[in-house]
């Protein structure tokens, strides 16, 4: 839902304008569309809604969001356990521990906010059941209207790290199949990255990764440590809950019914990619 403070109409035609959108997407559908069958060693989802949210993410450029499609493929291929969303996975213990999740309410640009909380990660979690429900989060955001058109921002925050237990938390390998993510193979705008109580050695993973992304996505970047006035210099505290120093009463398992109503959507998903 959209704060109160946001004019619907007004926001709507403000963010269309950013991506370019025309009058008539169902012409750029239609292109995007002969693209894809094209690549005939493709089996990729060909209805409007699926399209769209690909050519939002490209600014209605059909080439690069016939790019997009096909990268969102390939890197499935190339790694087809890590991105294989419907195995068994500890998605339902992060969500009830509040470990990850989406606030109830959009920015001041309407855009979706993303919290990971450290503290909350329960004995057994593995960055790996991080990074697939990571994905899966984003694949759910990604359906709907408005982040399609404003995009999301991310929260993580740290507190509570402790090396021996958190380490695996801080891998290079999964910190550049991220960055992979978000640069190259996922159709959103990714318009924010906030980190609260960062260790000192999240720096030095962000220093191997910083020459691989683009300046865009660099200049998003933000370290906060345990200044929560910087962060909401960013995002105003009244959609933040308490610990982030905001006003908000907010309890993280309401995403769980809509994650868990999702299964068949991932179920789906095993029926496309690429036939070699």
């Amino acid at each position: 839902m959209l704060r109160n403070q946001i004019n619907f109409s007004d926001w709507q035609c403000k963010e269309q304008s950013e991506i370019n959108e025309p009058a008539n997407p169902q012409l750029a559908v239609e292109e995007l569309r002969m693209l894809v069958k094209g690549d005939t060693l493709l089996k990729s989802r060909m209805d409007d809604a699926f399209l769209l949210k690909f050519l939002r993410a490209r600014k209605y450029n059909v080439n690069k969001a016939f790019k997009l499609i096909q990268n969102y493929y390939e890197v499935k291929e190339r790694s087809p356990a890590l991105f294989d969303l419907t195995g068994p996975t500890k998605s339902k213990v992060l969500l009830e521990s509040g470990t990850i999740f989406m606030l109830p309410y959009r920015d001041q640009q309407g855009r979706e906010i993303y919290v990971f909380r450290l503290k909350n990660i329960s004995p057994g979690i593995t960055i790996e059941d991080v990074f697939k429900m990571n994905l899966m989060m984003l694949e759910i955001v990604s359906e709907k209207h408005e982040t399609q058109l404003a995009g999301m921002v991310a929260i993580a925050d740290f507190t509570g790290f402790e090396w021996l237990k958190h380490y695996q938390y801080l891998s290079p390998y999964y910190a550049k199949k991220s960055a992979e993510v978000v640069q190259d193979s996922f159709p959103l705008r990714f318009q924010g990255f906030h980190f609260i109580n960062e260790p000192l050695y999240l720096y030095t993973i962000y220093s191997i990764i910083k020459p691989f992304l683009k300046e865009k996505i660099r200049c998003r970047v933000h370290f906060h440590g345990n200044n929560f006035n910087s962060l909401h210099k960013h995002l105003n505290p009244n959609i933040l809950p308490k610990y982030f120093n905001g006003t908000l009463e907010f309890n993280p398992m309401t995403c769980v019914d809509e994650f868990l109503n999702k299964q068949q959507y991932f179920e789906e998903m095993k029926k496309y990619g690429y036939n070699r």
